[in-house]
């Protein structure tokens, strides 16, 4: 197997790191870890270790947000129809769930529109504005999207229909002419959470308006579920307000009010269990994600503000099936791309993945780009052609700025959007092989050879006698677990493998290792491919890990989920 760079944090001031560790009553190999991820005083590792919802910023400071406020008050007031108009991904659904929830409790006259992903695409469209026009709607609130919508609000105006955007993805060149723009990426004001998700951005506007209502602001947080989930699914960095809207979302999601939520959680098997980013992500999230990635992603919305208990188990196995259909069709997919990637990616050479095919399902093609960004660490673009277009979803690594490169193919595109790392645009077919060789142009001049290399963060290096109960419950106190706060991976060096190494489910590497007497059970997801190097004896590795604790028949016990070994 290719042998990733093991990129070793650095160890701090051991004077600065004695003081933390003596005044916080925590091991030093958690004090060095929260230096080096900034966190530096005791008072920023309370702040951390304890987050506090009452600290979020001001909604306020955001740039528009006194305008915005205003006007959904003038329509409240009015009885005026206002339309929410979302997204279709799990943060646009659990947005727009959010906002209807919330006009509706305040008594508004309001409903919602999601565009169909396949016959519309992202964003606000034509088609969406003269379903408002047909509604009576004279306020259209979007979230999640409409940040790039010039022309649309255009004509929105047009039709007699204000709009108020909130979003958080990046500007384009000209901010739509709305009545009020909110994104805390437009600069301005300064704002902790410019890297709120869009339900982020929706629970801050919800809280404006609760604020100067003097209404309850409690009755927006009993929404802080939607917000972890939304805020955990669309992966941006879980630090500052991201990490304690998510941190409360959390626990909220758990003993959610929701008959909606409650049935996702029922169907899904997590009922008693522990519920963390972890499940939210790979669990919950996709079974939210299946019904919009297969076309009309309405019934989750119905799910999350549904108030029938029957009506939400009856969705909820609904989407749950939903969900192992959209399954088959990634499978089916990733075979496809997989075949193409033999025939025609010169992986010595190429330093990014164009493909292009009929019939590809476009809810699914962003999931398959990222399992192959995952197995090839390189740039993928994936591109669903039907007709004379093809639209298509992009995946990134790091180093690699997508949105960037996208923009110096943009003369090949119809149309993009997105950000470092996730990206969507609409081509023409006659541009496709122009566009391969461009942006892999692009790809040359960014990468690096050891860019090309995955990288494993290690936060700091450890022996067997460091593991213990205490320092796991000070390590789930970093918690929720994300970009920019992944949970800290150690390594130990120079162990030796422990009885018979076997694999179970799917190509899964589960093993014991011992060093100074101390036998740990281990894990190594998706490792299998090391089985045959680690049965030689004698042997000896060095491991990267995480430290997590493992439910066996009702037993708990500390388990090693290995990120990476090498033999020595």
């Amino acid at each position: 197997m290719e042998q990733n760079i093991w990129e070793i944090a650095p160890i701090p001031d051991a004077k600065l790191s004695s003081r933390l560790a003596d005044e916080l009553k925590i091991p030093r190999v958690i004090a060095d870890i929260l230096i080096n991820r900034g966190i530096t005083t005791y008072e920023e590792a309370n702040q951390f270790l304890y987050p506090d919802i009452s600290k979020l910023c001001d909604p306020y400071l955001f740039e528009d947000m006194d305008r915005g406020v205003e006007r959904v008050i003038e329509a409240l007031r009015n009885r005026e129809n206002i339309m929410i108009y979302g997204d279709y991904d799990v943060d646009g659904i659990t947005a727009t769930s959010l906002m209807f929830l919330v006009l509706n409790k305040l008594g508004a006259e309001v409903s919602y529109y999601l565009p169909n992903r396949l016959s519309e695409g992202y964003g606000i469209s034509e088609d969406g504005l003269i379903v408002a026009k047909e509604r009576g709607v004279s306020l259209l609130i979007s979230v999640d999207c409409g940040i790039t919508a010039v022309e649309e609000v255009r004509m929105a105006k047009e039709m007699g229909i204000d709009c108020i955007i909130t979003d958080h993805h990046e500007p384009g060149s000209e901010i739509p002419e709305a009545v009020a723009v909110i994104n805390p990426k437009r600069g301005g004001a300064e704002v902790t959470g410019v890297e709120l998700a869009g339900v982020g951005i929706a629970y801050k506007f919800a809280h404006a308006i609760y604020q100067r209502l003097n209404q309850d602001v409690e009755d927006v947080k009993e929404h802080l579920d939607l917000v972890a989930l939304g805020t955990a699914a669309d992966i941006v960095p879980l630090v500052n307000e991201n990490r304690i809207l998510t941190k409360y979302g959390i626990k909220q999601v758990s003993r959610t009010s929701k008959p909606g939520l409650k049935a996702l959680i029922f169907v899904s098997g997590l009922l008693g269990k522990e519920i963390g980013t972890g499940q939210v992500v790979f669990i919950l999230a996709p079974r939210i994600n299946a019904v919009g990635r297969l076309g009309d992603a309405e019934m989750a919305i119905k799910l999350l503000s549904t108030k029938d208990e029957n009506q939400a188990n009856q969705i909820a196995r609904q989407l749950n099936e939903e969900n192992k259909r959209r399954k088959n069709i990634d499978e089916k997919t990733l075979q496809e791309a997989l075949e193409q990637i033999r025939e025609k990616v010169d992986l010595n050479k190429d330093r990014a993945i164009v493909l292009a095919g009929k019939d590809w399902h476009q809810g699914v093609i962003g999931i398959v780009a990222s399992r192959l960004v995952e197995k090839f660490h390189r740039p993928t673009i994936m591109i669903s052609i039907d007709g004379d277009q093809g639209k298509g979803s992009a995946r990134s690594i790091p180093h690699f700025h997508l949105y960037d490169a996208l923009r110096e193919c943009e003369k090949l595109l119809l149309r993009f959007g997105g950000h470092k790392y996730a990206a969507g645009l609409s081509i023409s077919i006659d541009k496709i092989e122009e566009f391969r060789k461009q942006f892999n142009n692009v790809a040359t001049r960014m990468l690096s050879d050891e860019d090309m290399t995955a990288r494993i963060s290690v936060d700091a290096e450890i022996e067997f006698e460091d593991i213990h109960e205490h320092l796991l419950d000070i390590i789930n106190m970093f918690a929720p677990f994300g970009p920019q706060n992944m949970k800290p991976v150690f390594i130990t060096r120079n162990v030796e493998l422990y009885g018979n190494p076997f694999i179970v489910g799917n190509n899964h590497l589960k093993l014991k290792v011992q060093k100074n007497n101390i036998v740990l059970d281990c894990i190594g997801f998706g490792l299998g491919g090391y089985l045959n190097q680690i049965l030689r004896r004698p042997l000896r590795m060095d491991i990267a890990y995480v430290i997590e604790k493992n439910v066996w028949n009702g037993v708990e016990h500390i388990q090693l989920r290995i990120k990476d070994l090498r033999v020595i």
